[in-house]
């Protein structure tokens, strides 16, 4: 096997064959990597409540396991571009992946909270190198017309590790024990391990950039601080005052970071991508609003279904299936979708879809039957789908491919940043109304729902400022028009 050192910032993605033929395959095993990581959080939102009662915690309190893998998740982000790009990407990977497995059999073999919450550290370390690291050797090698099907590959499959997890999570919950969730990333990981090792290319930077000590301390202490404030807002007591002042210093810590990122020649996080309208919406605008929105639905209806309306952790498992599910079965149509509306129409249509379905997610009862409860999150699921692709895929759209690494690393820090947001901020809010009782009920959750719908809505008229083309070199829009895309599909058929 041959190390092939590449400049991504010299390599242009050509049309060929060939050049398609070695993004597909990459997508696949980013893929594979990305349904590991998706698998492993899922599974582990399902267990809560019993590992809730292994530890002798409160069930809001182990909110912090979940917030703690995505602080130490966010304050490596920054230096997973400068690594990967410093020693090779499959290098970086392969090796991070190794380090996922070892992590992921601690924190099955944990006997105490502690040593979890240590163990789950070690796998956001090495999983904040994986997945970066993987996006950015996809989008350097993908050509622009491809990126919408590549994203489309390399997202399904990690679509699947949320539609496995939940009914998994619960099985294993139920009838074996909650350790186990965390031994199902071995075979997964070694599986990926393997196609990583013969697939993904090497590619490693001429240009050796000095590192960003300055930038790296203050990001990663504003993210530190951030993450902290917000996760002991949620909780009760002295922590909330504590919280506000984390808070307070994070905002700081984020003023001086900013300061140093626009002034320092090679920042640790550029912020020169902000300035291209696709990521600035998909990301800061629109994009945050409508992620905190479904990320906390995906925190809070787990505890729904178990807390509020008495369902074992295996049925919850198999309503989230659905629900995802439902997710999956439209991403196949994404890319003929995005062809037919454009980014904006898609992804304001698709904010309202998405408010609606937490409407109906918000009134459900124990009184519904099991079977019509499963189509209603399967339709749920398919309300978000398109959506959701549309998403990864315009924040791209307007990007130079110099560019790609340093918005790869600001995207992901941000939308980690917005997932915990979304997660404090639903156990902060379940926390307040539930008053002191041990679990929150029926309209503690049914209130919490409707605010994440409110959030979904503010984002509509956000995207709705989106040029009318805009991210059309993506979709092919902007050659093809509507009845050439209709005429090609009804000679075909």
């Amino acid at each position: 096997m041959t190390s092939q050192a590449t400049d991504p910032i010299e390599q242009k993605p050509d049309e060929s064959e060939e050049a398609l033929r070695r993004a597909r395959v990459t997508a696949i095993v980013l893929a594979a990597t990305m349904f590991m990581v998706g698998i492993d959080g899922t599974t582990l939102i399902t267990a809560l409540p019993r590992m809730a009662e292994y530890f002798g915690v409160p069930v809001t309190t182990l909110s912090t396991t979940i917030t703690i893998y995505i602080m130490v998740s966010v304050m490596m982000l920054p230096v997973s571009s400068w690594i990967g790009q410093r020693f090779g990407s499959r290098r970086v990977f392969t090796t991070a992946i190794v380090g996922f497995i070892l992590s992921s059999m601690c924190a099955g073999l944990s006997p105490n909270l502690p040593l979890f919450l240590a163990a789950r550290i070690s796998q956001a370390v090495f999983a904040s190198l994986m997945i970066p690291v993987g996006n950015i050797v996809l989008l350097t090698i993908t050509p622009r017309s491809y990126l919408v099907t590549a994203m489309t590959i390399s997202s399904t499959p990690a679509l699947m590790a949320p539609v496995l997890g939940p009914p998994l999570g619960g099985f294993i919950t139920t009838f074996l024990d909650w350790h186990w969730i965390f031994f199902l990333n071995v075979p997964t990981a070694t599986i990926a391990l393997i196609a990583a090792l013969r697939y993904i290319p090497n590619i490693q930077s001429a240009e050796r950039t000095p590192f960003d000590w300055k930038g790296f301390v203050l990001t990663s202490g504003f993210l530190c601080v951030l993450i902290s404030g917000l996760d002991r807002v949620s909780h009760r007591g002295d922590s909330r005052q504590i919280g506000l002042l984390l808070l307070i210093a994070a905002i700081s810590l984020g003023y001086f970071a900013w300061k140093h990122a626009r002034t320092a020649p090679h920042p640790i996080v550029p912020l020169t991508p902000m300035r291209y309208p696709c990521f600035h919406v998909s990301t800061v605008g629109a994009g945050t609003w409508i992620r905190i929105a479904f990320m906390g639905l995906g925190f809070v209806l787990p505890l729904m279904l178990q807390l509020g309306m008495g369902l074992s952790p295996f049925h919850a498992g198999l309503l989230l299936l659905a629900q995802n599910g439902g997710d999956l079965v439209l991403k196949s149509i994404a890319p003929r979708a995005l062809r037919y509306l454009g980014f904006r129409e898609a992804l304001v249509s698709g904010s309202l879809m998405i408010a609606a379905s937490m409407l109906v997610c918000a009134f459900l009862t124990e009184d519904i039957p099991f079977p019509l409860l499963f189509a209603i999150m399967f339709a749920v699921g398919m309300a978000r789908s398109v959506h959701l692709t549309a998403m990864m895929a315009l924040r791209f759209a307007d990007m130079p491919q110099s560019e790609v690494g340093g918005a790869t690393v600001l995207g992901n820090m941000l939308q980690s940043l917005s997932q915990a947001l979304a997660i404090s901020g639903v156990a902060a809010i379940l926390s307040l109304l539930s008053a002191g009782a041990d679990a929150p009920t029926m309209a503690d959750f049914r209130i919490t729902i409707l605010i994440l719908a409110g959030f979904a809505l503010i984002s509509t008229p956000l995207f709705a400022r989106l040029a009318k083309d805009a991210g059309a070199e993506v979709t092919g829009r902007a050659t093809r028009g509507l009845k050439d895309i209709r005429k090609e599909e009804n000679e075909a058929a």
